[in-house]
C-alpha cells in the first residue's frame, strides 16, 4: 500500500511552516509492469491475553469489524429510561488477531490502477497500576490494581489510478480510507481523594473515527526549462465517543457513590473536520540558478459536540460490581436523576466547540550552483494564519476566539561535495508551532486518574534551527552519515499539573521565556558482509538530546492566561518530550535463489530514554516517561507466488511507566505492558 515513507528533518519553504522537528511524507504505491492479485492471511496471539476466558468489552462497544453505534434516547429520561446498552461489561470470544488484506495493480495504456483493502485488529489485556499524589506524598489517587482490556480495529481502503498523458505530463488521484476503532474497558481499585475512600470504578470507553483522504496531483513540463507541480485535496475526518461509560462503587459497602455527575455517567462526543487544502509550484532552471514560487492554501473547519449524563441516586443501596444492571435498569428509574450540566428544558442539548483554521502562504526558493561541488538553496515562506473558535462548556462557560498571526519563514540549505560520494550539508531555518484543538479548546478530557483541559490562552511558538551533517554513501542503498542539529525555541507550549477544579488536573501553558535543544545523530546502512546469493546487513540510527528551557515567572503566566497562575518548582527544567537517547539497531541476513525465491530474518531492537510528560508546578513533582527497550523479529519467505511471514513482537514486553519525581519520593503515574506477540501471515500472488 505504501510506495516509501520519506523523513525530512530539515526544514524548507515547501514545507508547512507548523514544522515541530520532522515532517513525514507518505508516498501510496503506484503500480508499474505486470498486472497481479494478491491475497493475505494472518493470525497472531498476545501472550499475556490469548488465555483470558473473560476478556471484557463493553456492551455498547463498536463490535468485531468497529463499525457499531450505540447513542441515546433523547426524550424525557424521568419517563423513559434513556440508555440502550447495558452498564456491565461481557465477554468476547477468541482473543486472536486477525489480519486480512487484497490487493492488485494494472496498466490500461497510459493508465495505471493499484488498490488495496484490509482489515486487522488486536487484542490486549494487562494489569498495572496508576497515581497521582500531592506535594507532600499524601495520595490524590492511588489505583493499585487496574485492568485494561482493550481491542483495536482498523479497515483500510486505498485506490491509487495515474495517468501519463506524454512524457511531459502527468496527472494522478489517491483516495484512502481509514477505519479504526479502539475499545477498552478498564476495572480500577485502589484509593480515590475525591471522595476520600478505597474504590472499584469501571470504565468503558470506545472511540471511531474515520479518515477520508482526497488528493488529485499534477506534475507538468513545459520546454527544458519549466515546470509545474500542483495538488487539491479533500480531507474529512469523522471521530466519535458512542457511549462512554463509569461507575463508582465503594469498596468496602459496595455502593454506589453519587455525589459527583462524573462517578457514574455516560458519555457522547462527536468530531466533524472537513479540510480543503492545496498547492501550486512553479520552477524555472536557468544555467546556475533554479527559481520556484508558489502557493499554499489549507482551510480547516472543525466541529465537536459532547454530551454527559451523570446520576444520582434516591435510594443507594449495596451492588455486585459485576451487574451494575442489577440496580441502574428501567424498572428503578424513578430512583434516579439526571445531570447533564443543562437546563432542565435542554437537558441533553450538546455542549460544543467550533473551530475554523484558515492558512494561506507564499514561497520562494532559489537553488544556486556556485561551483560542481557546491549548491546554495535560499528561500522563504510567508504563513497568513487565521484561527476562529467558539465554544460552550460546563465550566469555560461560552466564549470565542479570533486571532491572526503573519509567520515569515527564511530558511538556507547548503551542500558541498567533497567527492561523489561524500557530501557536507549545512542548514538553517525558522518555523512555528501551532497549538493543538485539545490544548487551545477550553473544554476537558475526564479520565479516570487525571482530567485535562485545554487553555484558550495559548499562542503558536517560535522555532529557530540549525543542522550540520556530513554523509558517506558507500555505494548504492548504503549510507553513513553524522549530524549536529540545535532548535531554540519562544514560548514553548507545555502540559502542566493545574490544580482547578480537582487537584489532579493538567493543563497547557506556553510556560517558557526560551528553550534549547541540541545534539547528535549517527545512521549506519551497510551491507556488513555478501557471499554467494546471501548478505548480512544492518541499519544503526542513534540520537542523543540535551535540552533546557526558562520558566516564565508567575506574573507573566497570569498576565497572558487571564488570570491563571501557577509556580515552577524550579527557574529551569527540560523540555517537553524530548528523550536523552534514542537507538534503533537493525540486523538482518537475506538469501535469494532460483530468482523467485529469498528469505529475509531481521532483528530490531529500539532504546528510547527518559523525557519529560509533564511539568510539576506548586511543589507537585515532574511526570517522567521512563526508559523502556523494545525487541521485535521477522522471519519472511519469499516463494515463487507465495509468501510467508512469522512475528515475534516486543520480546522484552517492557513497562509504559510514567513516573512522578517529588521532592522526596518518585511514584507511579502509569505503568503497565502490553505483552509479547506471536504471529503467522500468509500471502499468494495471482
Amino acid at each position: 500500500m505504501i510506495e516509501y515513507i520519506s523523513l525530512d528533518k530539515v526544514y524548507n519553504p515547501k514545507m508547512l511552516g507548523d514544522f515541530g522537528g520532522a515532517n513525514v511524507n507518505i508516498v501510496s504505491k503506484e503500480h508499474s509492469g505486470k498486472p497481479y492479485f494478491k491475497v493475505g492471511l494472518g493470525s497472531s496471539i498476545n501472550l499475556q491475553t490469548f488465555d483470558k476466558k473473560d476478556f471484557k468489552v463493553q456492551d455498547g462497544a463498536p463490535g468485531f469489524f468497529g463499525y457499531k453505534e450505540t447513542t441515546f434516547t433523547k426524550g424525557n429520561p424521568y419517563q423513559k429510561y434513556p440508555f440502550q446498552t447495558s452498564w456491565n461489561f461481557k465477554n468476547a470470544d477468541n482473543p486472536f488477531n486477525t489480519d486480512m488484506n487484497i490487493e492488485g495493480g494494472a496498466t490500461f495504456g497510459k493508465l495505471s490502477l493499484f488498490a488495496y483493502a484490509g482489515f486487522e485488529n488486536s487484542y490486549e489485556y494487562s494489569k498495572g497500576q496508576e497515581g497521582y499524589y500531592f506535594f507532600d506524598n499524601t495520595p490524590s489517587k492511588n489505583y493499585t490494581s487496574v485492568e485494561r482490556f482493550n481491542y483495536k480495529t482498523n479497515t483500510t481502503a486505498l485506490v491509487n489510478l495515474g495517468y501519463r498523458i506524454n512524457a511531459n505530463h502527468r496527472i494522478s488521484f489517491t483516495s484512502n480510507y481509514i477505519h479504526s476503532s479502539d475499545q477498552s474497558a478498564k476495572i480500577y481499585q485502589g484509593y480515590s481523594y475525591d471522595v476520600d475512600r478505597n474504590v472499584i470504578i469501571n470504565r468503558g470507553d470506545n472511540k471511531i473515527t474515520t479518515t477520508w483522504v482526497n488528493q488529485l496531483l499534477g506534475t507538468h513540463k513545459f520546454g527544458s526549462t519549466w515546470t509545474a507541480d500542483w495538488a487539491l485535496g479533500y480531507n474529512m475526518l469523522n471521530s466519535k465517543r458512542p457511549d462512554r461509560m463509569q461507575n463508582t462503587i465503594d469498596a468496602t459497602n459496595l455502593q454506589l457513590i453519587a455525589g459527583s455527575a462524573i462517578n457514574n455517567h455516560r458519555y457522547f462526543d462527536e468530531l466533524k473536520d472537513n479540510t480543503v487544502l492545496g498547492h501550486a509550484y512553479l520552477t524555472k532552471t536557468f544555467e546556475k540558478f533554479k527559481v520556484t514560487v508558489g502557493y499554499d492554501g489549507q482551510y480547516k473547519d472543525r466541529k465537536f459536540e459532547n454530551t454527559t449524563i451523570g446520576m444520582n441516586f434516591s435510594n443507594v443501596v449495596p451492588v455486585d460490581p459485576n451487574n451494575i444492571d442489577g440496580y441502574i435498569n428501567a424498572g428503578n428509574n424513578s430512583l434516579f436523576s439526571y445531570i447533564t450540566f443543562q437546563p432542565t428544558d435542554k437537558l441533553f442539548k450538546p455542549f460544543y466547540y467550533t473551530a475554523k483554521q484558515n492558512i494561506q502562504s507564499g514561497l520562494a526558493n532559489v537553488d544556486i550552483t556556485l561551483s560542481d561541488k557546491f549548491i546554495v538553496q535560499v528561500g522563504g515562506r510567508f504563513d497568513y494564519i487565521d484561527m476562529q473558535m467558539k465554544w460552550l462548556d460546563p465550566i469555560a462557560a461560552e466564549g470565542k476566539k479570533n486571532k491572526q498571526y503573519n509567520k515569515f519563514l527564511p530558511a538556507l540549505n547548503a551542500k558541498y561535495s567533497l567527492n561523489d560520494k561524500q557530501n557536507l550539508r549545512l542548514a538553517f531555518s525558522k518555523s512555528y508551532t501551532l497549538p493543538q484543538a485539545k490544548e487551545i479548546i477550553p473544554i476537558a478530557y475526564y479520565d479516570v486518574t487525571t482530567n485535562t483541559y485545554g487553555n484558550q490562552f495559548l499562542y503558536p511558538s517560535d522555532n529557530y534551527n540549525a543542522d550540520l551533517k556530513w554523509e558517506l554513501f558507500p555505494k548504492s542503498g548504503e549510507v553513513i552519515s553524522v549530524t549536529a542539529f540545535g532548535k531554540y525555541i519562544q514560548n514553548a507550549i507545555a502540559r502542566t499539573s493545574y490544580a482547578s477544579s480537582a487537584p489532579s488536573d493538567m493543563t497547557y501553558f506556553n510556560i517558557s521565556d526560551w528553550g534549547y535543544i541540541f545534539g547528535a545523530e549517527a545512521e549506519f546502512r551497510k551491507d556488513i558482509y555478501s557471499w554467494n546469493n546471501s548478505k548480512i546487513y544492518t541499519f544503526l540510527n542513534a540520537t542523543y538530546m540535551h535540552s533546557e528551557q526558562e520558566f516564565k515567572s508567575e506574573n507573566e503566566i497570569a498576565k497572558e492566561n487571564g488570570g491563571k497562575t501557577i509556580v515552577f518548582n524550579t527557574p529551569k527544567d527540560k523540555m517537553q518530550g524530548v528523550a536523552d537517547f534514542i537507538a534503533n539497531v537493525n540486523l538482518g541476513y537475506n538469501y535469494k535463489w532460483n530468482n523467485i525465491n529469498s528469505l529475509d530474518f531481521v532483528v530490531s531492537y529500539s532504546h528510547i530514554g527518559k523525557s519529560l510528560y509533564s511539568v510539576g508546578t506548586g511543589f507537585i513533582g515532574n511526570f517522567y516517561e521512563v526508559p523502556r527497550e523494545i525487541l521485535d523479529m521477522n522471519l519472511s519467505f519469499t516463494l515463487n507466488k507465495i509468501g510467508i511471514g512469522i512475528s515475534a513482537k516486543n520480546l522484552l514486553n517492557p513497562h509504559f511507566k510514567i513516573e512522578q519525581e517529588n521532592t522526596t519520593k518518585t511514584f507511579i503515574h502509569k505503568d503497565y505492558t502490553k505483552g509479547r506477540q506471536v504471529g503467522l501471515s500468509l500471502s499468494y500472488k495471482f
